[in-house]
């Protein structure tokens, strides 16, 4: 007889019950159920392994071949898997060479303590957008006030740095209207493609006879050079926010601890090489060719 502890506390004591108990129809059925595939897994890449021992299917490990509790393939019609109780808590493993993939664990290691390989491959990854922006803004930077005062007169300079502070307020309040309709990626790749445009559109008329640099008469009354200072001003102060703040959303909090500071090295990098081509090139490219370099810095953001 069966102990206590595997008795049914809701017997089903009517003799369709009992022939339904003995049939194995329903050792079947529980197969099915318990081997419930769906198409949620398949979308994280998660994939079973049968456990040892004949029971029911586990995970270990992502990317895997899938087999259900018989043996048999997992895949049903639209290409569902079995889902792990702990399957969310697997990072989705990357087609990296081995050799390399070994290689960075072991320098992050070194330097910064364990870190798991997905995460090491987004902060290489986040590194990248930080150079680039970082790089970017330091380069216009540096070209701010020279193209204001070469197209308006230097003495616009403090009413631009007033008149900045307003755009900042309007487009910050942009910012959060659309912080509450779209998700932070969608909204950081619009704004990055934004500026990118900007800045195109500015260096295209530093080179206006008209309207840029080489019209060499100054003047409050030219919006050219108000419109340049006034945007490298708000990428400034809206687009490195951005940045953090979606940066702290994809990241691990122990990520965070270990590898921010790798993220800020590599962001000084950039704003060093930033003022340097400046400096270097310049005179060869003109202004107007070493701002088309900061705008193409926003295609590396993006």
């Amino acid at each position: 007889s069966s102990s206590p502890k595997n008795m049914d506390p809701f017997p089903m004591a009517s003799p369709e019950a009992k022939r339904l108990m003995s049939s194995s129809s329903l050792s079947s059925a529980t197969s099915a159920w318990s081997g419930m595939k769906t198409g949620l897994a398949s979308r994280f890449g998660f994939e079973p392994s049968s456990s040892s021992g004949g029971g029911p299917s586990t995970f270990s490990g992502v990317g895997g071949r899938s087999s259900s509790p018989s043996g048999s393939d997992s895949e049903d019609e639209d290409g569902g898997a079995y889902i792990g109780p702990d399957a969310f808590d697997r990072a989705p493993s990357l087609p990296w060479p081995a050799y390399l993939k070994g290689r960075c664990v072991s320098a992050f290691g070194a330097l910064y303590g364990d870190t798991p390989f997905p995460e090491i491959v987004r902060i290489l990854h986040l590194s990248a957008t930080l150079f680039f922006m970082i790089g970017g803004y330091w380069l216009l930077r540096s070209l701010k006030d020279p193209v204001l005062a070469a197209i308006c007169g230097v003495e616009v300079i403090p009413r631009a740095k007033m008149l900045s502070v307003f755009i900042v307020l309007g487009v910050v309040t942009v910012y959060n209207y659309l912080l509450d309709v779209l998700p932070r990626h969608t909204l950081f790749y619009y704004f990055g493609l934004t500026y990118f445009f900007l800045f195109g559109l500015i260096a295209t008329l530093l080179a206006s006879p008209t309207h840029g640099l080489p019209n060499a008469i100054p003047s409050p009354d030219r919006w050219l050079g108000w419109a340049s200072y006034c945007t490298i001003e708000s990428f400034g102060s809206l687009m490195v926010s951005l940045f953090w703040s979606f940066t702290n959303s994809i990241t691990l909090p122990s990520t965070q601890k270990s590898t921010y500071g790798f993220l800020t090295a590599v962001a000084q990098i950039g704003s060093i090489l930033g003022p340097t081509v400046v400096t270097l090139k310049t005179q060869d490219w003109g202004i107007a060719g070493v701002y088309w370099v900061g705008a193409f810095c926003m295609l590396g953001v993006v």
